[in-house]
């Protein structure tokens, strides 16, 4: 891997770990409930993130937790349409309240105090543009632009690659 491919992964993951709230530090037991942070929450075979798919829960899905195994859970819960399913997630991919909003998809317009981490991330509006000139922010597009274009040049397997390389995420020990 490329020093530049190193600094833009590491720059993307500490940007994703800065703007997503983290409930790792949350502890988790048997019996507890939980719902699901992500549009689409595998739930694995077993607790390893290279591990099978068994079934999948939306997003803000009410999840029981059935075992704890370090930050894995083994979980069973409802899929979209009523089936009971179950597996294992990570912890960090679930929370112990129910989130309120859900991922806002595309150029979604939303209060600032109701906005989340995915609403943020949208494309600059004129507005803003203007605003980030007037900062002396340079061309905040161009930025963003820049940022859109060097992101979609890491893969999924250099991902991968780096979180188990340096722990993050599911990838934890």
């Amino acid at each position: 891997m490329t020093p530049h491919r190193l600094i833009l992964i590491s720059s993307i993951t500490a940007l994703a770990w800065a703007l997503a709230p983290f409930a790792g530090a949350a502890e988790f037991s048997k019996g507890d409930k939980v719902w699901s942070k992500n549009v689409e929450t595998a739930l694995l075979a077993e607790p390893s993130p290279l591990a099978a798919t068994q079934a999948t829960v939306g997003f803000a899905e009410k999840l029981s937790v059935k075992e704890t195994q370090g930050k894995w859970l083994r979980v069973k819960g409802d899929d979209a349409k009523g089936d009971e399913v179950g597996g294992w997630v990570f912890s960090g991919n679930v929370a112990t309240e129910k989130p309120k909003l859900p991922p806002t998809a595309g150029f979604a317009t939303v209060e600032a105090s109701e906005t989340n981490t995915i609403a943020a991330a949208r494309p600059l509006t004129p507005a803003a543009e203007q605003y980030a000139q007037n900062q002396g922010a340079g061309n905040a597009q161009a930025d963003v632009t820049w940022l859109d274009a060097e992101s979609a040049l890491v893969t999924q397997q250099d991902l991968t690659a780096y979180m188990a390389e340096n722990s993050k995420g599911e990838y934890q020990q």
